[in-house]
């Protein structure tokens, strides 16, 4: 059985000028897969990794070159390629929040579901990567249930607002708007609302969703067109847009600091690609945040979530063990194995006590019997010993611990 295999580009291997460079999809990975060939990509503000079986690690080093245009070099500098416990170890890890920039945070579950729908989608995850994103969810939601690591939820976008105002000191008289209207957006805007700002403003190139996330807010929508006017009237910038390309340019903002008379502005750029030129931030008291300035943000809860981390990454060990026992199993003969010792453990319950010698003839012969019924079961294994036959025949036959896991998106 071919190991799962992930080459990670993080936070904590790569800049944020290399990372929103290497972005990865479905799409461009499906042609260097073979016929029983599967992969997974996933891309955040935080990481391009791709998670693969079927195919030689050069060949995924060329995809991302060809998305990214860096050397192969470069990419292999800032990257790490893992390979089988530790690569299905790191995905469950990833799934729970544990590799995040901030540690525990709860978005990155809901970007690994999308990028598995993306997947499905396309036909590139099959038997083994479809059951590791499944234990990946189970694993994450037993962190949640079993830890105390919940109970302090983070994410980039809500440090973006402490790191805010830890600048100000006090944000309850200033002002604020948040370029865009996603999930990360969302969460800026509503943790700005909670921590009392003066005056929210949402802008996004849809305005009907600004205005709806204005009006659930208690806030208002602007006018994405009149971006540097919603600048110079604001103190604090929160941006996270899906623009391939900035939308804030150092032009702009020069025009928005004499609009502003020189007073302070922050601007916090959490997109990747980043909304903000990185020369906005050499304009005299603006002052331009991206993600990876977010690391120096003192945590508050950091010591009561690393305590709880310790036994989430428990369960990820013990998810990791239980998933590489599965992977050895997806052999024929594993299978053969363990679906008669199924018919010696129903032949025992059945037959009960073999304390007599008519009590040992009915297990024989229930054996013999079960053993002649599952002979075209085991015939049809040896006949068609792939992954997905295998996988289907331990489902019917219960012979996981983990059989009611579903194959869904």
């Amino acid at each position: 059985m071919e190991r799962i295999r992930c080459i990670s580009i993080t936070h904590d291997t790569a800049p944020v000028d290399i990372r929103e460079r290497v972005r990865v999809t479905p799409q461009d990975i499906a042609p260097v897969l073979g016929e029983n060939g599967e992969a997974f990509c996933l891309n955040t503000c935080n990481r391009t990794e791709v998670y693969w079986l079927g195919t030689d690690a050069a060949n995924v080093y060329a995809v991302l070159q060809a998305c990214s245009g860096l050397d192969r070099g470069i990419i292999e500098r800032v990257s790490v390629l893992l390979e089988g416990a530790r690569a299905v170890g790191h995905l469950f890890a990833v799934t729970s929040g544990l590799d995040s920039l901030v540690l525990g945070e709860t978005q990155i579950l809901g970007q690994v579901k999308e990028a598995y729908r993306d997947a499905l989608a396309a036909g590139i995850t099959k038997t083994v990567l479809n059951k590791a994103l499944h234990r990946a969810f189970r694993t994450a939601k037993r962190i949640r249930t079993e830890t105390g690591i919940g109970a302090y939820p983070v994410s980039v976008a809500s440090q973006a607002v402490e790191l805010a105002q830890h600048v100000f000191g006090d944000i309850d008289a200033s002002a604020a708007v948040v370029v865009g209207a996603g999930e990360m957006a969302c969460i800026a805007a509503r943790r700005l609302k909670d921590r009392g700002v003066k005056r929210l403003r949402i802008v996004n190139r849809t305005f009907a969703s600004a205005l709806d996330l204005a009006r659930d807010l208690g806030g208002e929508a602007g006018s994405f067109e009149d971006l540097a006017g919603e600048l110079a009237a604001s103190d604090i910038v929160i941006t996270s847009t899906g623009a391939s390309r900035p939308i804030i340019t150092k032009d702009m903002v020069t025009a928005v600091m004499r609009m502003r008379k020189n007073r302070p502005l922050i601007i916090i750029d959490i997109a990747l690609p980043r909304d903000v030129e990185p020369e906005a931030g050499h304009c005299y008291n603006c002052y331009l945040y991206d993600i990876d300035a977010l690391k120096a943000i003192v945590d508050r809860h950091f010591k009561k979530r690393e305590a709880e981390a310790l036994s989430a990454r428990a369960i990820v060990e013990e998810e990791t063990a239980k998933f590489e026992r599965w992977t050895r199993s997806l052999s024929a003969h594993a299978t053969i194995r363990d679906l008669y010792a199924l018919a010696e453990t129903i032949a025992s319950e059945q037959a009960g006590p073999q304390a007599s010698h008519d009590a040992l003839q009915r297990h024989r012969d229930l054996v013999l019997a079960l053993r002649r019924m599952l002979h075209r079961p085991v015939s049809y294994l040896k006949e068609h010993p792939d992954a997905s036959h295998i996988e289907y025949v331990r489902r019917v036959f219960q012979l996981d611990e983990d059989f009611t896991d579903r194959h869904k998106g």
